[in-house]
């Protein structure tokens, strides 16, 4: 798990990076394309989508940082790997869906990028450990710090340790 704790971070940047191109594209795409006498972007449904994009990319993005930041400072990051990989990987696939939702028909087209970013996204939830292993070493680290927290109520203040504690 240890080699983990330290290739995890960089994997989920990568796809962090993937999710931040299909929002790219997406937001060209709809600042260039009319349908209806007004520009996708000016469609609510497609503004909020895109709003949301956005949102996730930077979650995924403090949660590797974070997660790379626990490694520099020669914590244990299992627990923040863990949450760091399984989302941006969830997160990219999830954005690749949406850019070729925004995209409609010319989504699936090769003359457009983010068909070939839908079928790239799909290792980020294979690579590295399969998603049932990344959830797993979240839920030991959780498991631990419940039992902490019964046997030991003013152990809160260890909260930010804690999580680094416990080999998974």
């Amino acid at each position: 798990m240890e080699t983990f704790d330290k290739t995890r971070p960089p994997v989920a940047a990568a796809a962090v990076g993937l999710a931040q191109r299909a929002l790219d594209e997406a937001t060209k795409y709809a600042l260039g394309r009319k349908t209806f006498g007004k520009l996708l972007i000016e469609h609510q449904g497609i503004s909020f989508l895109l709003a949301e994009m956005a949102m996730k990319v930077e979650l995924a993005r403090l949660s590797y940082q974070r997660a790379t930041w626990e490694v520099d400072s020669g914590h244990r990051n299992t627990y923040y790997a863990s949450i760091a990989k399984a989302y941006a990987g969830d997160i990219t696939n999830q954005l690749a869906s949406d850019a070729v939702q925004i995209f409609g028909g010319n989504g699936f087209n090769t003359k457009y990028p983010v068909e070939k970013l839908m079928r790239d996204a799909k290792i980020y939830q294979i690579y590295e450990g399969l998603e049932a292993k990344r959830i797993e070493a979240v839920s030991v680290n959780v498991n631990y710090l419940a039992l902490l927290l019964i046997l030991n109520p003013k152990s809160v203040s260890l909260l930010p340790r804690t999580f680094n504690l416990v080999r998974s």
